[in-house]
This record gives C-alpha cells, sequence and structure tokens, in this order.
C-alpha cells in the first residue's frame, strides 16, 4: 500500500479535525478522556494505514507540555492550602507507592516480554496518558505503546473500582456537602474568569516552560510552566485556568498528535502485548486497591473515598467519580493531584537511573 504524505498545513487541518471527531466519538460512548482517547485513536488509525504526516515544528510538542504543566498547576491554590498541608503526607504515600509498584511492574514486564525498559517504565507508572505519552515522546520512546498501557489502565480502574466502593459504601453526609460546594465553586470559578487573566497565566506559564525547556529539563516545557504556576497560585497570585472548552481543545491536540507517532508497523506489534497490558494493568489496580484499605485504617477516611483516592487514574476522571459517589471530591482530587504533580516531577529522573 502506497504511503500518503501530507504537507505541514494539511497535516494540522487534518488531525484536529480527526481529533475532533473522535472526541464526539467517544464522548457519546462515556469513554473515559474522551478528548485525549478518541483523538488519539482516530489519528492512530489513519496513521497505521501509512499516512505520512509532516514533520511538524519542535514549539509544538513544547506547546502541548505548557498546555498540560498550566493545567497541573491551576489545580493548586492558596484557597486549599490548609488541606492541602494535611495531604501531603497521604499524598507522598500514595505517590511512593504508585512509583515503586509501576517501577516493579515496569521491570517485570521487561523480563517477561521483549519491550525496551525505557518504555515499559513509562508505561507502568500510573502519570497519566497525555503527561507520559509527552515525556515518551520527548525520549524517542514507543509512544503507541505508552498510550495503550496507559489507556487500559484507567479503563480497568473505571470499571473496577466503583463497583468496590459501592459493595463497601460508608461515606459521612458532610463529605458529600462539601465536595459539592468545592466543584461548583471552581467551575464558576472556570466560567466567570476573565481573558486578560487567563493570557496573564498562559504567559507566565510559558515563560517557565520554555526557561526550563532551555536549561535542558527533561520535558521542561510540562514542568517548569507547571511549577511556576503552581508555586505562583499557591502563595495566592489569582492565576485563572484555561475554560473548560479550552481545556477540551488541548487534549484533543494533544491526543492527535501522539496519535500521529503510530505507524503499520507499529499498529501490527500492538495486539502481541494487550494481554500483558490487561495482566499488568490489572495488576495496578489492585496495588490501588490494598493501598485504599491501608489509607482508610492510617488517614481515616471513608472508604469510598479511599479506593477512589489511592486508585491510579486521572485526577478529573477520580474527583467526577467521587462526585456521583457522594465521596469527599476534595481529598480525592487533592491527592491525585499531588500524585501527578510528583510522579511527573520525580519520576524522569528516577528512570533515568534505570536507562
Amino acid at each position: 500500500m502506497e504511503s500518503l504524505e501530507l504537507s505541514i498545513s494539511m497535516t494540522y487541518f487534518l488531525i484536529i479535525l480527526l481529533g475532533c471527531l473522535g472526541y464526539m466519538l467517544f464522548d457519546i460512548f462515556n469513554i473515559p478522556g474522551s478528548a485525549i482517547t478518541g483523538s488519539l485513536t482516530i489519528v492512530a488509525l489513519f496513521s497505521s494505514f501509512g499516512v505520512e504526516w509532516a514533520i511538524l515544528p519542535p514549539f509544538t510538542s513544547t506547546f502541548f507540555q505548557i498546555i498540560i504543566g498550566i493545567t497541573i498547576g491551576c489545580r493548586f491554590g492558596k484557597e486549599n492550602l490548609p488541606r492541602m498541608k494535611r495531604l501531603v503526607l497521604p499524598g507522598l504515600v500514595v505517590s511512593v507507592w504508585m512509583l515503586l509498584t509501576g517501577l516493579v511492574c515496569g521491570i517485570l514486564l521487561t523480563i517477561l516480554t521483549d519491550l525496551e525498559l525505557g518504555t515499559a517504565l513509562y508505561s507502568s507508572v500510573p502519570g497519566g496518558m497525555a503527561e507520559m505519552g509527552l515525556i515518551a515522546l520527548s525520549r524517542d520512546l514507543s509512544v503507541p505503546m505508552v498510550s495503550m498501557f496507559q489507556f487500559v489502565r484507567v479503563v480497568v480502574v473505571q470499571a473496577a473500582v466503583p463497583i468496590i466502593a459501592i459493595k463497601y459504601k460508608s461515606v459521612r453526609a458532610v463529605n458529600s456537602i462539601s465536595s459539592i460546594n468545592f466543584e461548583k465553586t471552581e467551575e464558576k470559578k472556570q466560567v466567570d474568569g476573565n481573558w486578560i487573566r487567563v493570557l496573564a497565566t498562559f504567559l507566565i506559564g510559558s515563560l517557565g516552560g520554555l526557561t526550563a525547556k532551555n536549561m535542558g529539563v527533561p520535558v521542561g516545557g510540562m514542568l517548569g510552566s507547571m511549577i511556576v504556576v503552581g508555586i505562583l497560585r499557591t502563595w495566592g497570585l489569582s492565576l485563572q485556568g484555561f475554560p473548560k472548552w479550552a481545556v477540551i481543545i488541548a487534549q484533543i491536540g494533544i491526543g492527535s498528535y501522539l496519535g500521529m507517532t503510530f505507524s503499520p508497523e507499529t499498529a501490527s506489534n500492538l495486539h502481541l502485548m494487550f494481554l500483558p497490558t490487561i495482566g499488568f494493568s490489572i495488576l495496578l489496580v489492585i496495588s490501588g486497591i490494598a493501598l485504599g484499605f491501608v489509607a482508610r485504617r492510617v488517614f481515616g477516611w471513608d472508604l469510598t473515598t479511599s479506593l477512589l483516592a489511592c486508585s491510579a487514574a486521572g485526577v478529573t476522571q477520580m474527583s467526577s467519580i467521587a462526585l456521583d459517589m457522594k465521596a469527599d471530591a476534595v481529598t480525592v482530587g487533592l491527592i491525585h493531584s499531588i500524585r501527578l504533580a510528583l510522579i511527573v516531577l520525580v519520576m524522569p529522573m528516577i528512570i533515568n537511573c534505570f536507562l
């Protein structure tokens, strides 16, 4: 089959168009992370059929890294500082547990399969599909393999953990009320935010990201913007996060960009790793469930909150499920935010020790 080579402008146009179609399709069926997974899947299908996308300028990857970094950094704020202080220790415990179990699974995955160590480690550590995909891309690792592992794990988590939480559900009404109020307040801030503050946040985050990148920091665009925005918001600077629709557009762009890394060769190899992907995803989910039961005893959370806070899935997904199940969505969201920030920050340095 003769491949089709596209220009840069046509590549930008098509991956965004296909990404939007993928998002809408996945959103209809309520598939987790539909903006990223839908766009990635559709673009990956075209890539697997031999479409040769143009090589996009390097600033494309940096731009998406900065968007992700700012989004993570905006999850922290002075208003949450008192509770964040109380959740630092639990957040560290969850982060270290996730890192260790991910590293162990990654090493086992390399031993049991022919998967390259770097790809195996980034596939196993639960840091988010967009975040891990961008890091893998910056290190010339197998983005398709990393994306598949991250996606399957999230699907397994969202299928299993709520069922277990419902079975052992024990929630205090006060947690439900505070969670709903918190989420409504955050949503109102997103809606009411003015574009001058949004632009200021983007410029400040970009400055931090570009500075880190020029200093040679791995995935500096993401880490630099995340650290600068997170610290400034914690200090009380009123930086405005992106509205929900803008985040969705950015996620579509990220998913489409990652989908371009697929090829007919990688697609033919993915099916060979499907069973290991399912198996190791189940191991990570079991590990998170075990941690949830431990956290319930140690930190005094109700079991539903503990299981959701310790699950190896994304901030948004678990916070939304916590709201639906009337758990403490504030604790769940902050624990996952702390975990994601720490894993994204320290994981490249730790994994460098293995490579």
